[in-house]
């Protein structure tokens, strides 16, 4: 059986970007994210959000990849969200303490609105 994958899809929102993870994010797949993500980073956008919602399976790999994306973009001057983290995703954010690291939106919508976009 061939290992479960990470896909990624951006989207341009106006002036904000739009991340879309489905699928797995642990150790194997976390070069995919990372790479996705700092693409994303990178166009200095006024909002990133990051959707979780199709995320199945969520290791401690994909929440230092978070954590790790959070400090750049706060670096960068660039506000993170999470929207829709998968039950999954929020289960590790909460077990960990992480949850309160990130604001988190339900839908992509509410965090633009919230960001003036």
């Amino acid at each position: 059986m061939p290992a479960p994958e990470l896909k990624t899809d951006t989207i341009n929102v106006g002036a904000a970007v739009v991340c879309v993870l489905s699928g797995d994010l642990y150790t194997g797949t976390e070069a995919v994210g990372d790479h996705s993500l700092r693409e994303a980073l990178d166009r200095l956008p006024t909002l990133l959000a990051v959707d979780l919602n199709a995320i199945d399976l969520f290791t401690a790999d994909g929440l230092n990849l978070l954590l790790a994306l959070r400090d750049s973009a706060t670096a960068h001057g660039v506000p993170l969200v999470l929207v829709s983290p998968s039950r999954g995703v929020m289960q590790v954010l909460e077990t960990t303490g992480a949850a309160g690291s990130f604001a988190v939106y339900a839908t992509v919508e509410e965090a633009i609105a919230q960001y003036g976009q």
